[in-house]
């Protein structure tokens, strides 16, 4: 009787097989060979899931995306500063897991690998997580919750710029835990400084 085969879990597997061997050899030596030598799959079979090395690595990043968009906007608003920000503290801690993603993504938007359908997906991602928190805040505002003359826009842009830069950093240089810790209490600290939360004042 011939084994059945589940193809999404197939795919999840051939998917982080590629993941591993991009980290191992980076993505422009990394060939579809040894991708499927990870996965433990023969290369006839791998292609029957994949058509190109070019397709796994965009299924990589749109995966990445929505793992990240998932994270980045819940499914619906916060009403008040305190569980915005706190909400946003929680998004800036990365696991091991979203570090590894993170490395494939430097390398495919890098001076080495250009796409610039990859790069207009990634535009349209930070506008629709900045649309999110521009609307919180607008909604935040309109209730009298935070500082009316802040612009829920340019502060959501401003937000979404920091979360992006501490990411990065953190897997760039490999920031200690409690060095990371502090760098986003600060990132908070300033933010709700900045929204001018009635319980608090700016130091």
């Amino acid at each position: 009787m011939p084994k059945i085969v589940d193809k999404a879990q197939m795919r999840q597997a051939i998917l982080s097989a590629s993941l591993k061997a991009f980290l191992i050899d980076g993505i422009h030596k990394t060939t579809m060979d040894k991708i499927a030598k990870k996965a433990g799959i023969a290369k006839g079979t791998l292609y029957l899931y994949f058509k190109s090395k070019e397709e796994l690595i965009e299924t990589i990043t749109k995966q990445y995306f929505e793992k990240l968009k998932s994270k980045l906007i819940p499914q619906q608003f916060f009403d008040t500063p305190d569980s915005l920000l706190e909400h946003i503290k929680k998004s800036l801690c990365i696991n091991e897991d979203e570090s590894q993603y993170i490395a494939v993504i430097i390398e495919v938007f890098g001076a080495s690998f250009s796409s610039s359908v990859l790069r207009e997906k990634h535009s349209l991602f930070l506008m629709e997580v900045s649309n999110f928190y521009e609307k919180n805040l607008q909604a935040l505002r309109d209730n009298k919750l935070i500082n009316k003359d802040i612009n829920p826009k340019n502060f959501s842009r401003l937000l979404i710029s920091l979360m992006d830069g501490i990411i990065f950093h953190q897997y760039l240089f490999q920031t200690e835990n409690s060095n990371q810790q502090q760098m986003i209490n600060d990132v908070i600290d300033l933010f709700e400084c900045g929204l001018s939360l009635p319980r608090s004042g700016c130091k």
